[in-house]
């Protein structure tokens, strides 16, 4: 069974998200922002981290920054925007490391698509 990672201080994005995942076979961790995702990220084997970019404490490029630092994980970053900054810092999360991108809200066969094609490579 595939772990995947969901960080994201938006409780009904991580909650739909574990409802998607879950009904597909797949084991669910998660955490509220980019310090306690990584605190789970030390602790145990996680095959794909989905992961917003504006959290508090530790944002998603930061963490997408100590993932690659730590070695080879599939991420997928995930945003609704930013009124001053559009969708370009998607486009960045790209740059520091994000295998792929999705802008909220996306469908569920957005999502489970892309996680099917992440965690078969």
């Amino acid at each position: 069974m595939k772990t995947i990672l969901v960080i994201d201080d938006d409780e009904t994005i991580r909650g739909v998200v574990r409802l998607y995942l879950e009904a597909e076979g797949y084991a669910v961790l998660e955490a509220t922002d980019g310090k306690a995702g990584m605190r789970l990220f030390s602790s145990q084997p996680v095959d794909l981290v989905i992961l917003d970019i504006f959290m508090p404490e530790k944002d998603g490029i930061e963490t997408i920054q100590d993932i690659r630092e730590a070695g080879n994980c599939k991420v997928l970053a995930i945003s609704g925007g930013s009124p001053t900054m559009g969708m370009d810092f998607l486009h960045h999360a790209k740059a520091f490391g994000a295998n792929d991108i999705l802008v909220k809200p996306f469908s569920e066969s957005e999502l489970l698509d892309t996680v099917h094609r992440l965690t078969a490579q």
